[in-house]
């Protein structure tokens, strides 16, 4: 059997963790948390709590890929628990719908806001989602190296981004009146549960170190830590973000716009 080098830092790892979860998603889920929450409170609730659970899960996949510090993600860890049939059908539900669909609905949501920059027609809107497609897909195959280093630096750039759009909401002048109150017919659990799975989706992502588990630079310490501090940052930058939107947005304009950020950015920026 192939042994990979093991060439994957904490440094490395923990951008993984940030960059594949800090995307498009930030920017497109708030319009459809706000189309099924009224109230502030509930919305910074919501992420809080999707953002817990995606701490405890991360947690649970440390423990793992600690424990099976082999590349294979959760084909791995469900292969050697329960045998090879489970890992087939894991594998092959990944490539055909999960990681697909996943990376298909990204690449929309970059074309989404490229095209807030630039006039796409429609086919140039679906060429840019695939060119996107297409190009990480080639840095990948080049080797885990320049993979890394281009991974480095797309999570450097979100990053810096999100945090620019946090800085400008959360110190303009700027502010519309925010609604705290809950609905007068009380808590909507049903929708708080559709807000979730928006949520969750958007912390999508931070499981993609384990995948690489095999690749990663003293597993057992630097990927529980990776998944840690990465999971942590990522709660953080997104409840921030939640906060600036809704400083600067009334929830009802959220609702309505799909480039929630765009939309902020124009009344802080200009």
């Amino acid at each position: 059997m192939t042994v990979l080098p093991r060439k994957l830092g904490l440094v490395d790892a923990t951008a993984i963790v940030i960059g594949d979860v800090v995307g498009t998603a930030i920017f497109l889920v708030p319009n459809s948390v706000a189309q099924n929450l009224s109230s502030a409170a509930m919305i910074l609730a919501v992420w809080i709590v999707t953002g817990v659970l995606s701490f405890f899960g991360a947690l649970a996949y440390a423990e793992l890929g600690a424990m099976i510090p082999s590349t294979g993600g959760q084909y791995v860890f469900l292969r050697d628990s329960y045998g090879p049939l489970w890992g087939f059908l894991c594998g092959w539900s990944f490539i055909l719908a999960i990681y697909s669909g996943a990376n298909a609905t990204l690449a929309v949501g970059f074309a989404t806001y490229l095209s807030y920059f630039v006039h796409l027609t429609p086919l140039l809107f679906k060429l840019a989602a695939v060119a996107l497609i297409a190009v990480l897909t080639l840095v990948n195959y080049r080797g885990v190296e320049l993979g890394a280093a281009t991974q480095r630096f797309f999570t450097l750039l979100s990053v810096s981004g999100l945090v620019a759009i946090i800085g400008s909401a959360l110190l303009s002048r700027q502010s519309t009146a925010i609604e705290w109150s809950l609905p007068a017919s009380g808590f909507p659990w049903s929708r708080f549960g559709v807000a979730m799975i928006a949520c969750l989706w958007a912390y999508e992502g931070w499981s993609s170190v384990s995948f690489v588990a095999g690749e990663i630079k003293e597993p057992q310490r630097n990927l529980p830590l990776s998944l840690g501090l990465g999971v942590a940052t990522i709660v953080a930058l997104y409840v921030l973000a939640n906060v600036a939107y809704l400083k600067i947005l009334p929830i009802s304009t959220i609702a309505s716009t799909e480039r929630v950020a765009a939309t902020m950015a124009e009344r802080t920026i200009g």
